[in-house]
């Protein structure tokens, strides 16, 4: 079963982008929440596994919310998603915390740091598209022995942008990157 994830952000179209961008990469958004007391009752009512939460909102803050979501729902793991990158403010929101992505760095560090955090690994492989041939790494989900059974998937090439299909025993859960 795929990891449930409720993204809380006080903006809606950075909870839509988010969510665009996790759907992208398969991982399953449970629901949303614009301020700390909404997460809270989202977390009671969805139990997701994971909490991508922004730090700075009106009304109860993320950093409030995360303690008490901790308190409801020991098993439930925070990601802070926030504008804050200093190391101090990493430092004070550790005790909650069991990721932290700068806002900054959502497009590079956001899927790696929830795969990390969901226990899911991940394997680069090197593929090439049959029409210009440019070479560009995916990142395939590694869970468990590789099946005997291989999976067509579909890739759109990073250079020409034509879609071509790949066979892969897991599915594709980052990339087409630059190799």
């Amino acid at each position: 079963m795929p990891t449930r994830i409720l993204i809380v952000d006080d903006q809606a179209y950075a909870r839509s982008t988010i969510r665009t961008l996790l759907d992208w990469h398969s991982l399953q958004v449970c629901g949303e929440a614009q301020d700390g007391k909404e997460a809270i009752d989202k977390v009671i009512e969805m139990k997701p596994e994971i909490v991508l939460m922004d730090i700075n909102m009106p009304g109860m803050n993320g950093v409030t919310a995360a303690s008490e979501i901790r308190r409801i729902s020991p098993a439930t793991k925070i990601v802070f998603l926030t504008l804050h990158d200093a190391p101090s403010f990493k430092v004070g929101t550790r005790p909650w915390a069991h990721g932290f992505v700068a806002k900054s760095d959502v497009g590079t560090s956001l899927i790696p740091t929830l795969q990390r955090v969901a226990g899911i690994t991940a394997v680069e492989r090197t593929i090439e598209c049959p029409h210009c041939k440019v070479r560009q790494k995916i990142q395939i989900a590694e869970q468990g022995p590789e099946s005997s059974k291989t999976k067509r998937q579909y890739v759109s090439c990073i250079n020409c942008k034509s879609e071509f299909d790949v066979k892969l025993p897991h599915k594709i859960v980052g990339g087409p990157f630059i190799a």
